[in-house]
């Protein structure tokens, strides 16, 4: 195995997920709760690849999504670029900015109707005071009643089984076989994980190669997370254990999904 280390390219993500079968679970949800609140206009913070911002401008959404990452933003061109027709011809829009945690209201844009961050991202957000001003920043370019959408890791769970990682994802591609690990530390005292992100390609010469990089994730349990939707204003909060509505296990739930609604 060559000893080559560096950064994973973002396309990685996209190949990672099998966005087929997820977003056909979590569709049903998204669609819902956007019913029942009346959304038109969707914010997608942390859109990454922005696949759950395509799938709602086909719905016939105005989206925007926003992700600090230029690399990211990048992949997300490509996947609006190959769905334009049929985005036009739902009558939606994709919109891409670049922003991070905190910058939302300085984009100066209209009111949303409701406001996504999935795909772990949330957990990038830094100190409990940075999430403060995160969630504060995300009430704000809210309307009065309009939904908010977080989906992460179950960090409950983590912090009582500390499991060290995530089952392996193998992918063919057009470079070789990929393999995908993810490896978990926990520093001692600290109030964050270390996810160590692992891409191994064997190539068409039967070598594998390594990429690596290490991304610290703020622990957000919900004793955490949810006083401080509260403090910045939502209501209504509900924790679910999976997108078909089942409340939040906190001991064996891979994930958490959090619904909630501007008051």
């Amino acid at each position: 195995m060559s000893p080559e280390k560096k950064s994973a390219p973002s396309s990685d993500y996209d190949q990672f997920v099998n966005w087929d079968r997820r977003l056909s679970r979590e569709a049903p949800l998204f669609q819902k709760l956007f019913d029942k609140v009346g959304a038109e206009r969707v914010l997608d913070v942390g859109a990454g690849s922005a696949r759950h911002s395509v799938m709602f401008a086909t719905w016939g959404m105005q989206v925007c999504a926003v992700d600090p990452s230029e690399s990211m933003l990048e992949e997300a061109r490509r996947n609006v670029d190959a769905t334009v027709d049929q985005v036009a011809a739902a009558g939606g829009s994709v919109s891409l900015m670049s922003a991070g945690f905190g910058e939302l209201a300085a984009l100066g844009l209209d009111p949303f109707d409701a406001l996504i961050c999935t795909g772990n991202a949330l957990p990038h957000v830094g100190t409990t005071a940075d999430l403060r001003r995160a969630l504060a920043d995300f009430a704000a370019v809210l309307r009065p009643g309009a939904a908010l959408v977080l989906h992460l890791l179950n960090h409950a769970r983590l912090l009582e089984s500390k499991p060290r990682s995530i089952s392996p994802v193998v992918r063919e591609t057009d470079e070789g076989t990929k393999l995908f690990l993810r490896v978990m530390e926990y520093p001692e005292g600290a109030d964050h994980v270390d996810f160590d992100f692992l891409t191994l390609l064997k190539g068409p010469d039967g070598e594998w190669s390594v990429e690596h990089r290490t991304s610290p994730h703020t622990l957000l349990p919900p004793d955490v997370l949810v006083p401080e939707l509260e403090r910045a204003g939502f209501v209504n909060i509900e924790l679910l254990g999976a997108h078909d509505g089942t409340p939040l296990d906190p001991s064996n739930d891979e994930s958490v999904i959090v619904l909630a609604r501007k008051a």
